[in-house]
């Protein structure tokens, strides 16, 4: 019996999805000859998407999320979304602060979900009992908890200069590659993300937000050109600082490489075929070996969280 009421369910739940699927694609494709039935369904489908959302943004701006029941003292539990087949972390603040665990040599346990931290963003810790985020401060807040600094043989100019492209690279080129992500490249961004079809409505109603972040920004009140060649200077600048140097401020990695490289990767292996692309893989092949460098050195277990065998392009 139990078994028969649960492919009937089954059977029930495809039904249903067929129908969204169908919908949806008459929505777009011909909305003149829209049934009632199937704007029912897709009426409904927004109420509870929106339900879903407004419970997701209600819980963010309390700032509460759940924590572990039991923990053990002292272990960083890192949260950011599961890797997918192009890179182990589809957020390059989520790549930046990984990176810098595995530079610092701090053990810690990734759990991959899409829940957020205490800042409504993601990456985010766990660390004694407590959340954190925001990959900056945590950052800050290990180094004196674990006694860790990546930047102790720099001098003052050199830190300065580290901060500057930090801020660069974090504060403006990424949202030349949010721009590419959410309005240039949107169309594929469902198969990038690994989304079944239905999530394509989801990305619609983020792509909102993020248009709106864009703006708010004041990159997304650019055009498409002036864009490209902001993107080209700032790429063009990390790329004339690293020069020949293994890491951007020497031998040896620091911070920085660890925001620069969260940055670069997205763009090296999310974006084939794009102008970013482009830029860091053939007008400036040595950042294409920087992020391969570090890659190679700190990532080993690349392929085994992504699954993909292929050949670095």
């Amino acid at each position: 019996m139990t078994a028969y009421l649960l492919h009937s369910l089954q059977g029930s739940i495809t039904a249903l999805f067929e129908k969204v699927r169908t919908s949806s694609l008459q929505l777009f494709t011909n909305p003149a000859q829209l049934s009632c039935q199937q704007a029912f369904v897709l009426g409904a489908c927004a109420l509870f998407v929106g339900a879903v959302l407004w419970t997701c943004c209600r819980r963010q701006k309390t700032g509460k999320v759940a924590l572990r029941a039991e923990f053990s003292p002292g272990k960083v539990y890192y949260h950011a979304p599961k890797p997918v087949k192009a890179i182990p972390c589809l957020t390059p603040f989520g790549m930046k602060l990984e990176t810098y665990l595995r530079i610092a040599d701090i053990p810690y346990e990734a759990t991959y979900d899409r829940q957020r931290g205490p800042k409504g963003k993601i990456p985010w810790i766990e660390y004694n009992g407590e959340a954190m985020g925001d990959s900056g401060l945590i950052i800050e807040f290990l180094n004196k908890e674990k006694g860790v600094d990546l930047n102790k043989n720099l001098s003052d100019t050199d830190r300065a200069v580290s901060r500057a492209f930090t801020k660069m690279i974090e504060e403006n080129t990424y949202w030349g590659i949010v721009h590419y992500r959410w309005v240039d490249n949107f169309a594929q961004l469902g198969e990038l993300f690994e989304l079944p079809w239905y999530g394509g409505m989801l990305l619609r109603i983020f792509r909102r937000r993020v248009k709106n972040s864009l703006w708010a920004h004041g990159i997304g009140r650019h055009s498409k050109e002036e864009i490209e060649a902001i993107m080209v200077k700032d790429l063009k600048a990390v790329a004339s600082f690293l020069g020949t140097k293994p890491y951007l401020m020497g031998d040896e990695p620091t911070e920085v490489d660890a925001a620069v490289f969260g940055q670069l990767s997205e763009i090296v292996w999310t974006a084939p075929g794009s102008y970013l692309h482009r830029i860091v893989t053939q007008d400036c092949p040595n950042l294409h070996a920087y992020c391969i460098r570090i890659k190679d050195r700190y990532w080993s277990d690349w392929d085994q969280l992504t699954g993909n065998a292929q050949k670095d392009q």
